[in-house]
């Protein structure tokens, strides 16, 4: 079984995959391989001839002196939607490749992979379930604030970079409310698994 988690930032995506690896599952987290994709040479070539030298620092890896200040380079392209086109453009191949291949390599175990972006990123495609999370924008918005430091009206900016979702009632299977208490939640997950198996 390979479940793809999806939703807004601050959504309970999070929370959803951690009951879910306790049910046996592996997590991957779209994030981090993200982040691994940044460190790839012949990325960090790539995304500075668009972007420019200045998302560079220094690396403490001796393979490589600089890499990409992903805080410098979320600065521009959170408020520039071409921007952030093009940077997906760039890495979602590689990290769809990535994620297909270490599922494709362990077909005894189920996945969970959690990701924003999972329908435009083409991962979709090796799912057998897409869950949305979702919570209220306030709600979104408290989290932000108090487990990100953000101020409101950054918290209330991410958000609205998020308006234009990547998921639709078409691809979705099925809704997790996470603003319930855990034991529900724990509760809905279950249920849904046993919908899957059924």
């Amino acid at each position: 079984m390979i479940i793809g988690v999806t939703g807004g930032i601050a959504s309970g995506k999070s929370t959803v995959c951690s009951i879910l690896e306790s049910m046996g599952f592996i997590h991957i987290d779209a994030d981090e391989v993200a982040h691994e994709v940044l460190e790839l040479p012949e990325v960090i070539g790539e995304v500075t001839s668009v972007f420019g030298n200045e998302i560079l620092t220094a690396s403490d890896d001796h393979k490589s002196p600089l890499r990409i200040d992903r805080k410098a380079l979320g600065k521009i392209v959170f408020n520039d939607p071409a921007g952030m086109e093009t940077l997906e453009k760039i890495t979602h191949p590689i990290i769809t490749r990535i994620i297909s291949e270490r599922v494709r390599n362990d077909p005894e175990h189920d996945y969970v992979i959690e990701a924003i972006a999972l329908v435009s990123s083409g991962i979709y495609e090796i799912l057998d379930e897409l869950w949305v999370v979702y919570a209220e924008p306030e709600v979104q918005i408290r989290r932000l604030i108090e487990t990100r430091n953000m101020s409101r009206e950054d918290a209330e900016e991410r958000l609205k970079s998020q308006e234009e979702h990547d998921w639709n009632e078409e691809n979705t299977t099925r809704v997790i409310y996470s603003t319930e208490p855990i034991e529900t939640m724990v509760q809905q997950i279950r249920d849904a698994l046993k919908q899957c198996y059924d």
